[in-house]
């Protein structure tokens, strides 16, 4: 493919910009280490290898830590807090958990590359513990559990950048008051002598005539009369020449901008609107079916930014997170098995998570070394037992019941390994299948991803300089990239700690999957962490209106299929609920 198509730079970028305004709720501190508890974390990282698991960079760390520190939140645009509030304050309300452990405290899955002398800026990004750990709540009590899905809300996260970047651009007074705040978030050695410190190669420094707020005033309005745009959001629109003009304009930004110091007001201002072309890189993209909390629409969204808009058509697949610890006994990955190449889907995910990638050479930003010991922690985290201290003690007598009715009802399919169940025979919904097989022009989209991967993994690796000794633990001996049209029917290891059930997460509770599938909740509520332990899976009763609503009519959000065990009595289901809870 020419990839003049879509410009120097590819963003694959996994999570839509315009997704729902629901947010997850706050949460509370890091649960104590152990493996069970009033707060406690199920995990067999140590804790140094579960600070480099939840922040280790990826390659797309082109965030700069000051501007999110100096941009305020929604609810601080919105007047309802009291005084300030960074963007960066209050993560959880994306569904990120905290770790106060971090030195910059940085919530879970947020990367940090520090300021170095050739870099001078600290930059953030996101890493694969964001979606990867979980955290389930009864009765007061937390427990943690590494490797699980997370609730993480990338469509929440995205699109309330957009919205308070671009207020601050477009209000003179926000703009000026955010300009002031980026100067105590600057390198350390600007944060004691004012905006003349900061901007070093404007002129504010005070004097007879003007404050150094007043030069400040000036300096701005000079900057943004001499263009229309240079204080403005930029457009963007269907035009494939309006696409055009923004790639080129991101592009500069990732390759420019995003490298330098800060030495002037206009250098600020165009740092700020940079990072806005960075959260607004899917907005060509037209989503049917919002993701919400858990959710991604990753390879939709990779075959738009690839292929273009038109060839994307209406995005509608959105599926969870996979919990890690059933990658390590299955030879196929994702939900419908499509590929075997671990560094491949990792780089992918790098990608999809905002690295860049040059389609002229596929020279890329991802760091496959690092990319490879985050995958050597993930192998580590085995599948979580059942928290009795937490959640209740396990019933043996039910127990022994439903071992003979997994074994009659469900040990045919996720017994064997790596089977992949066709969508005839499982009746689930097909978006997510259908969608990855389906033709771009002549092109099979899994053949095009395979040989966009392959030579971004080649010219990474080259790039590090890894030696064929390090690179064959990582890769099968021969790679591939298929599109089955089902769904793999993996082992039920930690099952419970796996909510929502599906590959789409439709149905909130393994009791509501062994309904008959029109019985099963047609609409709930989703981003709660709350857990009920009888129905194994998140509460679904809630009065919370800032929730996520998950509606099975939505395209993609089917809850259909998978009516194995349906026809058991009511303590039938109960027993074998309860030999799923120990697996």
């Amino acid at each position: 493919m020419d990839g003049r198509m879509v410009g120097s730079l590819v963003w694959l970028v996994f999570a839509g910009v315009l997704g729902s305004c629901a947010s997850a709720p706050r949460s509370s501190p890091l649960p104590a280490e152990g493996t069970g508890g009033s707060g406690s974390v199920m995990s067999e990282l140590s804790g140094r290898e579960r600070e480099v698991f939840y922040h280790l960079p990826q390659g797309n760390e082109h965030l700069w830590l000051a501007v999110l520190r100096a941009l305020p939140s929604r609810d601080t645009q919105q007047g309802r807090t009291a005084g300030f509030q960074s963007f960066l304050e209050g993560f959880e309300r994306f569904g990120f958990l905290p770790d106060p452990d971090h030195p910059e405290r940085l919530p879970v899955g947020v990367a940090l590359v520090p300021a170095t002398e050739r870099q001078p800026v600290a930059r953030v990004g996101i890493n694969c513990a964001a979606c990867h750990v979980g955290e389930f709540h009864h009765r007061g009590a937390r427990v943690r559990v590494d490797g699980a899905p997370s609730l993480l809300n990338m469509d929440a996260f995205n699109r309330e950048a957009v919205e308070v970047i671009a207020l601050t651009l477009s209000d003179r007074t926000r703009l000026l008051d955010f300009l002031e705040r980026l100067a105590t978030h600057l390198p350390p050695q600007t944060r004691e002598g004012g905006l003349q410190a900061a901007y070093p190669d404007t002129n504010l420094t005070p004097d007879g005539s003007s404050s150094a707020r007043e030069k400040l005033v000036a300096e701005v309005a000079w900057y943004c009369s001499q263009g229309a745009d240079l204080c403005r959001p930029p457009k963007l629109g269907p035009e494939p020449e309006r696409g055009l003009e923004f790639d080129a304009q991101l592009s500069l930004y990732v390759r420019e901008l995003s490298r330098k110091q800060v030495r002037t007001v206009p250098d600020a201002i165009r740092l700020l609107r940079g990072h806005l072309l960075y959260f607004m890189r899917l907005g060509r993209l037209r989503f049917g079916t919002y993701a919400g909390p858990g959710r991604v629409d990753a390879f939709g969204v990779a075959r738009g930014v690839l292929f273009g808009p038109e060839a994307a058509g209406v995005l509608a697949a959105p599926v969870s997170y996979p919990c890690l610890w059933e990658f390590q006994k299955s030879s196929w990955l994702h939900w419908d098995g499509n590929t075997n190449s671990v560094m491949e889907r990792n780089i992918g995910q790098a990608l999809g998570m905002g690295a860049t990638v040059d389609r002229r050479d596929f020279s890329s930003s991802v760091l496959p070394r690092n990319l490879a010991e985050l995958e050597r922690l993930s192998n580590k985290i085995g599948s979580p037992r059942w928290p009795q201290d937490v959640f209740g003690p396990l019933e043996t007598a039910r127990l022994e019941r439903g071992r003979e009715h997994f074994a009659r009802h469900c040990q045919s399919c996720h017994g064997a390994e790596d089977a992949v169940v066709p969508l005839e025979r499982i009746g689930t919904d097909g978006n997510r299948a259908q969608s990855f097989a389906s033709k771009v022009g002549d092109l099979e989209f899994p053949a095009a991803l395979q040989d966009l991967l392959s030579r971004v993994k080649q010219r990474a690796y080259a790039r590090e300089g890894l030696t064929p000794e390090e690179i064959h633990p990582l890769e099968p001996r021969i790679v591939y990239w298929r599109a089955p049209v089902g769904y793999v029917s993996r082992p039920l290891e930690g099952i419970w700690a796996t909510a929502p059930y599906l590959h789409n997460g439709s149905v909130p509770t393994l009791w509501d999957l062994l309904q008959p599938a029109s019985a099963r909740p047609a609409r709930f509520p989703m981003g709660q962490r709350e857990y009920d332990p009888g129905k194994v899976g998140y509460v679904t009763e809630s009065s919370d209106p800032s929730l996520f609503t998950f509606d099975v009519s939505m395209p993609g959000n089917s809850n259909a299929g998978h009516e194995y065990g349906t026809g058991l009595s009511e303590e039938e289901k109960r027993d074998l609920l309860e030999y799923l809870k120990s697996l």
